[in-house]
C-alpha cells in the first residue's frame, strides 16, 4: 500500500464511502493531510482502521496508529 491514498482510494479500501471517510478525517480516526483542497489518507491509519472495523468500535481513533502495537491490533 502508498503511504498515503486519496478518499476515493480509501473508500474502496475500507469497502466504505467517501464520506465516512471524511467523517473519520474529522473525527481524528484516520490520519491524514489536506493539500490544495485533497485529502490524503495515511496508509498505516487506514491499516488500524480496517483491523478495528470502519466504526471504530473496538477502539476511538487508535492513538498510536499501530505503529507501536499498543492499540492490540498487531
Amino acid at each position: 500500500m502508498a503511504s498515503t491514498l486519496t478518499v476515493e482510494e480509501s473508500a474502496l479500501y475500507l469497502s466504505t464511502t467517501q464520506t465516512k471517510i471524511l467523517m473519520l478525517l474529522k473525527q481524528g480516526n484516520l490520519k491524514g493531510v489536506e493539500t490544495d483542497g485533497t485529502w490524503f489518507v495515511d496508509a498505516d491509519s487506514l491499516a488500524c482502521c480496517k483491523s478495528h472495523g470502519v466504526d471504530m468500535k473496538v477502539t476511538s481513533g487508535c492513538a498510536s496508529y499501530c505503529n507501536s502495537g499498543g492499540c492490540g491490533c498487531k
